[in-house]
């Protein structure tokens, strides 16, 4: 009966995994939304300051930053499901993916409470150019310096989709394969933005930019329906425990 329980306990788990990983396609969605509703990505100066004083922009963080919590819980229920198969790739990629979201946190926290919500209200209202002066260095600063921890948090999530990719992969269940394909596609796409980003090849930026969207709700979504898939088995397991 404890089996059985456990198993019941653990159906439930993945829906709610899954439900994370569609919380995290959500968030990129209404950011999409956002920088065709008139959030420039790019803006820089005064400009960029003003803007992060928007309500949609301050949504567009909040809902991001939020997005990375649940995400964790997808990465974790993937784990989890794998770890009986390939345990050594299962937990890595729990290990690389919980750096990558660590690292994402802690950026768009600063990004939100300390730029977003206290300097660029402060450039506002500043009464001095040489108070506005400080207060933009002081942003652009912040900005400059956290482009290279993005290092860190784009090989956390590369080197946690390769993981994932391996322990997923299956010859015998069309979903395992579907999903292996999503992570690898995911490494691969981030191999991209480190390329671009650091090795000099800016060719690559108009083309990471065009696929960012398409390629996060098509990957995520993909993790999040082959989380409610495992759901499915799992209650299925449970049916079989309890005959």
């Amino acid at each position: 009966m404890t089996s059985a329980g456990n198993f019941n306990s653990s159906g439930s788990f993945y829906r709610v995994a899954a439900l994370c990983g569609a919380l995290y396609v959500a968030a990129q969605v209404i950011q999409q939304v956002a920088f065709h509703s008139g959030i420039n990505d790019s803006a820089s100066g005064e400009q960029g300051i003003l803007q992060r004083l928007m309500p949609l922009d301050q949504i567009r963080l909040t809902a991001l930053l939020l997005s990375f919590f649940a995400i964790t819980v997808a990465f974790g229920a993937v784990a989890l499901r794998r770890a009986r198969i390939r345990p050594a790739a299962s937990l890595l990629g729990f290990a690389f993916s919980f750096l990558f979201v660590i690292a994402e946190i802690i950026n768009r926290s600063i990004d939100l409470f300390v730029i977003s919500r206290r300097w660029a209200v402060e450039f506002q209202a500043a009464g001095s150019l040489a108070a506005k002066q400080s207060l933009a260095d002081r942003i652009q600063i912040w900005e400059q310096s956290f482009a290279g921890f993005y290092f860190v948090l784009r090989m956390g999530l590369l080197l946690g989709c390769v993981c994932f990719a391996i322990s997923t992969w299956d010859k015998r269940e069309r979903w395992n394969q579907i999903v292996a394909i999503a992570f690898a596609a995911n490494a691969a796409r981030i191999t991209g933005r480190l390329v671009e980003g650091f090795m000099g090849q800016s060719w690559l930026g108009p083309v990471n930019d065009v696929i960012y969207f398409p390629a996060s709700v098509l990957i995520y979504g993909t993790v999040a329906a082959w989380l409610w898939k495992q759901s499915l088995e799992v209650r299925e397991e449970n049916s079989d425990l309890a005959a």
